[in-house]
């Protein structure tokens, strides 16, 4: 008992770290009791908790209503299940509380505790003052997991590694600044920003580092081992990384699970679908892949027409592709693809007599349009990428279509229509 006193006043008493601040949309930190961050590992979950705490005490919640736990802490070990509550009294306990404010506990590594969701749901329906934020790791409890064991009691937040806003935070840049970043006397410096966001992505471990390479590399094979072969018992691991060469070769591109599975068997492997469908959850599960379907009324539609697959992150991607080309207009298409996830917009691409990259949709209508052009500098690129848009502008009833490219800029009127180009930096600090 002496120990979880200690470690209730260690975290009353601690100051709480000033991390990069994430672009999270705060009405989603609204209007609930309990709330389940998820992402992938090495994504900064536990620096956004730190970034809540520190937003809820400028907002004048006193110091003493915050409490954050690590249940990863070896001091609490062996975990027997009841030292939630225990922790849980002895808080209440502290002279420092103020019981006339709202509560807030964050729970890291969550999934160390047996029974947490019960814990949650009990002192959240016993006092609504409290509020609850969990975390875990991506091995032992998935993210979905996460929010299933709470059943719609409050609200999800994804964490992805950082947007090109959040690389430049961390570079001490204001992204707000955007006069100044893109046109001013910073656009140069912006360019170089871009550049290097390009090359090493997105994951706060890799900003400064000579070679990010080895790092992510690293972080692919924990996710490989420990998330989806230990957690899900994964039986021909063989199979599963070949499959896994094989779809994260084929990112940002049409892929079907009947040449998937062909594809595979001309390697050598009895496999079906099945479990090739399977494999893919697994990845989609530890949020190494995403998928987006074609844009379809009809589900069966959406279930049967290939889909195209996305890293959750392009500098990932660079360090484990089994390939010796560079494919920087799929890597670009890729950007932008994690970049609509961040925006919480439901992303599909439509198939016509051409094809637009992007229908990003919002509250159950189409709100962008959208085609990735590395640079448009050949006119027949250019006038494909234009038909295509246009295309899905007539069938959405959409008035103004974007290109995203690497550095080009530029409008073009036809009609009542507006196309748009221009350079990712510009697109990804416009929120």
């Amino acid at each position: 008992m002496e120990v979880m006193r200690t470690l209730v006043q260690e975290s009353l008493e601690a100051v709480i770290p000033d991390p990069v601040r994430r672009d999270i949309d705060p009405r989603l930190l609204q209007k609930h009791n309990v709330f389940s961050v998820i992402g992938p590992r090495r994504a900064g979950k536990t620096w956004f908790l730190y970034q809540w705490m520190r937003d809820l005490l400028a907002a004048g919640v006193p110091r003493g209503n915050l409490l954050y736990l690590n249940f990863e802490d070896e001091r609490l070990y062996p975990l027997r299940g009841g030292e939630i509550t225990a922790l849980w009294d002895i808080y209440r306990e502290s002279p420092g509380l103020a019981e006339d404010k709202p509560i807030w506990c964050f729970l890291d590594e969550v999934q160390n505790i047996p029974y947490w969701s019960k814990w949650v749901r009990r002192v959240t329906d016993q006092d609504p003052r409290v509020h609850v934020a969990v975390t875990g790791s991506s091995s032992a409890l998935l993210g979905s997991e996460i929010a299933t064991e709470l059943r719609g009691r409050g609200r999800t937040i994804t964490i992805y590694p950082y947007s090109f806003r959040e690389f430049l935070r961390a570079h001490g840049e204001d992204p707000d600044n955007t006069g100044t970043l893109l046109r001013g006397a910073k656009r140069h410096k912006t360019s170089r920003y871009a550049r290097e966001y390009f090359e090493r992505g997105g994951f706060p471990g890799v900003l400064g580092l000579e070679d990010p390479r080895p790092i992510l590399q690293e972080y692919y094979r924990t996710m490989f081992t420990r998330d989806i072969v230990e957690r899900f018992r994964v039986g021909n691991v063989r199979l599963f990384a070949d499959y896994l060469k094989l779809q994260i070769t084929r990112f940002a591109a049409l892929s079907s699970i009947s040449n998937i599975t062909k594809d595979m068997r001309s390697l050598g492997h009895d496999c079906g679908k099945s479990t090739l469908n399977t494999y893919l959850g697994y990845a989609k599960d530890v949020f190494l892949l995403f998928e987006a379907p074609i844009f379809s009324p009809k589900v069966k539609n959406q279930m049967l027409y290939p889909r195209k697959v996305y890293g959750v992150d392009h500098g990932l991607l660079q360090a484990i592709r089994f390939s010796a080309t560079q494919d920087r207009g799929r890597l670009l298409e890729n950007m932008v693809f994690v970049e609509l996830l961040r925006r919480n917009l439901e992303v599909f691409y439509s198939s016509g007599q051409g094809e637009c990259d992007f229908v990003a949709r919002q509250d159950g209508r189409v709100a962008h349009l959208i085609q990735v052009c590395l640079n448009l500098e050949n006119s027949s690129t250019f006038d494909r990428e234009r038909r295509g848009l246009l295309e899905a502008m007539e069938t959405f009833k959409v008035k103004e279509g974007t290109i995203i490219t690497e550095n080009d800029s530029g409008e073009l009127r036809e009609g009542k229509n507006k196309i748009v180009w221009m350079p990712f930096r510009q697109f990804a600090l416009n929120l």
